[in-house]
């Protein structure tokens, strides 16, 4: 887990938490910040970095699609900690044509199988939010958003 706070209009510092306080990794512009992030071979930041990794033949990687192309905020990005935690990859399922609900699927395999969650990126109110989608909800954009209604927006984790 990460932190990164503004200290001004373009100047950001990077931290982690340490026992009960945080631990500064980098300052400077979100450019400088993002490639300390790419940077990480320990598994501190889980994931994050792939906003500036350049994936294979020029591909975009899903969060920065998300990033670049929804302008969805990192710190929502960010919000399905665990599943990154666990080093699940993220890959985008469907898109409204709206271009403000983002279904996505974070998924791993090993051993014992697969293992997948499901989320919801949606303008919700004005703001971009994060939401997990109970399994049975999480097939369409249209079943996972009528599952929040019922729930007054209030995701599964």
């Amino acid at each position: 887990m990460a932190r990164v706070t503004p200290l001004g209009s373009r100047l950001m510092l990077l931290e982690s938490p340490r026992d009960t306080s945080w631990t500064e990794h980098k300052r400077g512009q979100l450019a400088t910040v993002l490639k300390a992030l790419q940077g990480d071979t320990k598994g501190t930041f889980h994931g994050l970095g792939s906003l500036v990794v350049k994936p294979p033949r020029d591909k975009p990687t899903a969060q920065v699609v998300l990033y670049r192309d929804f302008k969805i905020p990192i710190r929502v990005l960010a919000e399905p900690r665990y599943w990154y935690s666990m080093h699940r990859k993220l890959v985008i399922t469907e898109i409204n044509d709206l271009k403000d609900r983002v279904l996505v699927q974070f998924t791993t395999s090993g051993i014992s199988g697969s293992f997948y969650g499901t989320c919801l990126y949606a303008r919700h109110n004005g703001q971009w939010g994060c939401y997990t989608i109970k399994p049975s909800a999480a097939k369409t954009i249209s079943l996972a958003e009528a599952w929040l209604e019922k729930r007054k927006w209030e995701d599964w984790g």
